[in-house]
């Protein structure tokens, strides 16, 4: 393709003129330069598809250039429709002429109801002018269809404009068919119909849109082919799923009150945008603002995906709630099932878990009753804007001023010692047996450390005692007896940290939970201020080694081991199932073990000290999480997913 950059000022809009004749293109310049000298506001651009065998349709052609674009609106038009002067030039002079969209004195749109654009065609849509964060978060123009591509968008923009801003699009419709109309437009105008039939329908309008459109199918004599494309489409189901599949948005929802920090709220916006970048329609809402979120009941939404979300546990009976959307809903969960099993335990249709640890998976599918099915589901990493800008020949090594660094919390096991006080008897005596089992054998989960726990206390004939066999009594129990996940994790933690420092290594930490009193005589703790997660990227950036300690993840991956090989640098990690499964030790990474901590500092050393060793792993990882762990890559396995779900 080729991007043809005519005149580039500050402009609030970019007019794309798309040229597919090689031999039309001086012509079309004169008519481009002409308009400029009018509208020296107007940003104008023209693309050459004429070499360009992988663009065989406009839409294609305009999702391709959208990344060419800067202004924050763009609007495209045809070459032969550009140059006899079908485009209303001075409706898109005086809106080139704004320094913001509200400026422009009206927006003729607002005068066209969805059910009167339903009615209309194509050849009456005079000119669109699209926000292009618009465009791309309902995933483009729809690449399935031949024409009328912008008509289609429009009556898309519509219909998710409550979740656009308020000026995401401004259109203008002729009197009169202004443009001529191709066989290819009756593909869209029966795509449209089907999509919104049951709209149509609820609304009395079905028979009326559906003879409108035939009328004009006979008025072109597309009679036959218009009547066999309508019907050819209402007949094979999973066709017209496939033209509709990327363009109904998926709906995430974020909670703030369930966020780490900003850590979750990053993943949300890393995989909003990865959609937005792989043309997957996607919208984002907060879940406190229900009333959107119940907005979209009406709408066509492939998937609802809550990160930790409080959503699936607002679904009161009585007022309208989750299940009011009629898709297959996510939860997107980073901690153990029962440390949130709030979000749950509640009737949710067509409910499904997205584990970041294989054994949360499996819990959550066999204990909680709603859950129809789980996938492991891990974060994607990222690299870090610094690394993002540096040059190809730099020696990013160089620039490193951290030998190793923790990027995870510090708390002190001792004080939840106080925890295991206010449990019941027989709870309390689970808990010490638990915490005996795992301080043992570090590889244990926590479900398998409490079955171990049972097994031992109680003998296999007394199997039918209450805590272990009735169900939810057991989670009850499992919930109360958190504390074991949380002082173990803990523990495990301080003891890692300990052993290097008391070995010598300094050790750079963030945030304040550090600053304990536990650790005050460790001058080769190196205490740094709290960070968010884009600064904790550029941490990784400037670490030569970046230490992980697991929490209870025993068969799962956490974003520090992603984000650490994305950035170069050499992770070495405590093991997991799942690493084991992913990665290869001493390849990509160095594994240790929580209970063989011995030579753990000498392995340290050794990798500081010989940085070409340290280098082959780390671009070997590198390889590694690019291909199979980027926020891209988990766009692709969503949809996988989506695929095979009811």
């Amino acid at each position: 393709m080729n991007w043809i950059e005519l005149n580039k000022s500050k402009a609030l809009v970019t007019m794309v003129v798309i040229v597919n004749d090689y031999d039309y293109l001086e012509n079309v310049k004169k008519k481009a330069n002409e308009l400029i000298n009018e509208a020296p506001l107007l940003n104008l651009s023209l693309i050459g598809i004429w070499d360009d065998e992988e663009i065989d349709n406009y839409a294609k052609a305009k999702n391709k250039a959208i990344k060419y674009v800067s202004t924050e609106y763009v609007s495209f038009v045809r070459d032969s429709d550009f140059v006899a002067d079908y485009y209303e030039k001075d409706w898109l002079k005086l809106l080139s002429s704004c320094e913001k969209m509200s400026d422009f004195e009206s927006n003729p749109v607002e005068n066209y109801s969805f059910e009167r654009i339903i009615m209309l065609t194509a050849s009456r849509l005079s000119g669109l002018v699209v926000q292009v964060e618009s465009i791309k978060t309902l995933g483009g123009f729809n690449e399935y269809l031949q024409s009328a591509e912008e008509y289609e968008l429009l009556t898309r923009l519509k219909e998710y404009a409550p979740f656009l801003s308020k000026y995401a699009f401004v259109a203008k419709f002729s009197n009169f068919e202004s443009k001529p109309i191709f066989k290819e437009d009756f593909m869209t105008y029966a795509y449209c119909l089907i999509r919104f039939k049951d709209y149509l329908t609820k609304h009395k309008l079905w028979n009326q849109a559906l003879i409108r459109k035939a009328n004009w199918a006979i008025t072109f004599e597309q009679e036959k082919e218009f009547e066999n494309i309508l019907f050819g489409i209402l007949g094979d189901e999973k066709y017209f799923k496939k033209i509709m599949s990327k363009y109904d948005p998926i709906l995430i929802v974020n909670d703030y009150e369930y966020l780490c920090i900003d850590v979750l709220e990053s993943f949300t916006k890393d995989f909003y945008e990865a959609c937005k970048a792989s043309g997957r329609a996607v919208i984002v809402v907060n879940g406190h603002n229900r009333d959107l979120i119940y907005k979209a009941r009406n709408m066509h939404i492939s998937a609802v995906l809550g990160i930790q979300s409080g959503i699936f546990s607002d679904v009161d009976p009585n007022k309208l709630n989750i299940n009011s959307l009629d898709c297959p809903k996510f939860i997107n969960i980073f901690d153990h099932p029962l440390y949130i099993s709030y979000l749950l335990m509640f009737v949710v249709d067509r409910f499904y878990c997205l584990a970041c640890d294989g054994d949360y998976a499996k819990f959550a599918k066999s204990n909680f009753n709603s859950v129809k099915d789980s996938f492991i589901w891990y974060p994607g990493g990222k690299m870090a804007k610094s690394l993002k800008a540096a040059s190809k020949d730099m020696d990013i090594d160089e620039n490193r001023e951290y030998d190793v660094s923790f990027l995870g919390s510090f708390t002190d096991y001792r004080s939840l010692i106080s925890d295991f006080y206010k449990l019941p008897k027989g709870e309390r005596i689970i808990a010490n047996v638990m915490l005996r089992i795992l301080r043992k054998d570090s590889s244990l989960s926590y479900d398998k450390a409490y079955k171990r726990a049972i097994d031992e206390l109680f003998r296999e004939d007394e199997y039918t005692h209450e805590i272990y066999n009735e169900r939810k009594q057991r989670l009850v129990t499992m919930h109360h007896l958190w504390p074991v996940a949380r002082l173990v994790s803990a523990y495990y933690r301080e003891k890692v940290i300990r052993k290097l420092l008391d070995d010598g290594l300094t050790i750079h930490v963030f945030g304040n939970s550090w600053k304990s009193p536990v650790l005050k005589d460790y001058k080769k703790l190196i205490i740094h201020e709290e960070l968010n997660y884009n600064e904790a990227l550029e941490v990784y950036a400037k670490s030569k080694i970046s230490l992980n300690i697991f929490a209870w993840h025993k068969d799962g991956l956490s974003e520090r081991i992603f984000n650490a090989m994305f950035n170069n640098s050499l992770c070495v990690t405590d093991s997991s199932k799942a690493l084991k499964e992913n990665f290869k030790d001493k390849e990509e990474l160095i594994v240790y073990e929580l209970d063989k901590l011995e030579e753990l500092s000498e392995t340290i050393r050794y990798y500081l000290s010989n940085k070409e060793e340290r280098i082959r792993i780390t671009n070997n990882a590198y390889e590694n999480v690019k291909a199979n762990h980027s926020w891209k890559k988990r766009v692709q396995e969503f949809e996988d997913i989506l695929e095979n779900v009811d």
